[in-house]
């Protein structure tokens, strides 16, 4: 850690811009925030307002004393949606035809309008691509978060690089010219202003490895975060001796017809499953729910996890990070790409199991949990972890990293011009 980022030399104002539909790119910005807020600096989280879009998580910024700021964002539920109901050909349709739901140039403009307004010392995005366009035409320094597993689509021998790569030219990079072109501001390559910014990987170097080309990738350890709620009414209930089993999806998973595929197989046994829904479960298919499932829209993940056995989950970063805490052994049902990437860790190193998200039986699901419970190797496997988790304050290290790139005031991509 940089000690010396404990007394700064000056106030800073950063500008954080989340993909405020998901939780996990909220909360570990807040996370991030509260640090530096300690340290004296001002942090705006930018998206959509919460007000008018009841399924943004920006509002949980906001709830915790963060000042937040409108910038357009893609219109994720919209995506979202239409891949729940249609699956892969919705979404690749919805990639072809992005502008109609994520127009870049319009989300950029409103991030520069934003930026201009407000003149922070520095912006970091979290799953927002566009920041470090921004900041260059801005001409201020920017830095972003990702997932360890983005290794896989950002490395240069990646499979997906190609399509990335097309998707790109053909559609992305017409529309940056358009900004570029309005303010005077010479346009450069968005890969190579990506890799110019330094990026923050929440993650486990043991799990991880950076990728070549990427000089400024840096990991940081875990940012274990979590929505600012009270304990569910039923709280006290998880330490009366029964076996609890976390069930998550987080914002992103198949959590509404995995529930009623899988309620009666689960009502026959001996265990509490305790859920969190984010919303994704209709209040039909929560009335269904048997005697031994207890059901919050949110908890306080970091601490429900101490009190399970098991998770059972959408394979997605933080709340795998949250479950190697406790030492949980795992069932991962990934409902896209990135998650099924994300949980390839825990089959490679034997902490869970894989199933479909989509397809997945009760009696299957049984049978799984009954495995993963009984054979040690997937607990004591996650316990291997379990230190090297809670060593880490990623959310500090992370800080240490934006305020250090924010005091040497070099703009985003000024090695490239």
């Amino acid at each position: 850690m940089d000690t010396t980022s404990q007394t700064p030399p000056r106030r800073l104002k950063f500008i954080f811009f989340p993909l405020g539909w998901l939780l996990a790119h909220v909360t570990r910005l807040v996370e991030i925030g509260k640090v530096l807020q300690e340290r004296g600096h001002e942090v705006i989280i930018a998206g959509e307002d919460p007000d008018l879009q009841p399924r943004s998580k920006i509002g949980f910024a906001r709830k915790v004393g963060f000042r937040t700021a409108y910038a357009q964002e893609p219109l994720f539920p919209h995506a979202w949606d239409r891949f729940e109901k249609h699956g892969w050909l919705a979404s690749a349709w919805d990639i072809l035809t992005h502008e109609n739901w994520a127009p870049l140039d319009k989300i950029l403009e409103s991030q520069i309008k934003l930026i201009q307004e407000e003149k922070p010392d520095m912006v970091v995005g979290d799953a927002t691509i566009s920041v470090s366009t921004a900041a260059y035409i801005t001409g201020i320094p920017a830095a972003g978060v990702m997932n360890g597993y983005g290794t896989r689509f950002m490395s240069a021998t990646s499979p997906f690089m190609p399509m990335i790569r097309i998707l790109n030219g053909v559609q992305l990079e017409r529309l940056r010219r358009r900004v570029y072109r309005k303010h005077g501001v010479k346009p450069v390559n968005a890969f190579r202003l990506l890799k110019s910014i330094p990026m923050i990987s929440p993650d486990l170097s043991e799990l991880y490895s950076p990728p070549k080309g990427y000089p400024n990738w840096q990991l940081v350890g875990p940012i274990l975060a979590q929505p600012p709620v009270p304990h569910p009414e039923w709280w006290n209930e998880l330490d009366d001796g029964k076996t609890n089993i976390y069930i998550t999806m987080g914002s992103t998973g198949i959590l509404d017809s995995f529930l009623r595929r899988t309620y009666e197989a689960l009502s026959k046994l001996p265990y509490r499953f305790v859920v969190t829904t984010a919303g994704q479960a209709r209040p039909e298919t929560i009335a269904m729910a048997p005697a031994n499932f207890r059901i919050a829209t949110y908890a306080p993940g970091n601490e429900l996890v101490h009190h399970c056995k098991a998770l059972i989950f959408h394979g997605g970063n933080g709340s795998m990070y949250q479950g190697l805490t406790a030492g949980l052994p795992m069932i991962g049902l990934p409902s896209h790409l990135e998650q099924k990437i994300n949980f390839e860790v825990a089959l490679r190193h034997g902490f869970g199991v894989q199933l479909s998200a989509r397809h997945v039986s009760g009696a299957k699901l049984v049978k799984t949990l009954e495995r993963i419970l009984t054979d040690p190797s997937y607990r004591e496997n996650a316990q291997r972890f379990s230190e090297s988790v809670t060593a880490h304050d990623g959310a500090r290290e992370a800080a240490d990293i934006i305020e250090r790139t924010a005091l040497e005031g070099k703009p985003a991509g000024w090695q490239l011009k």
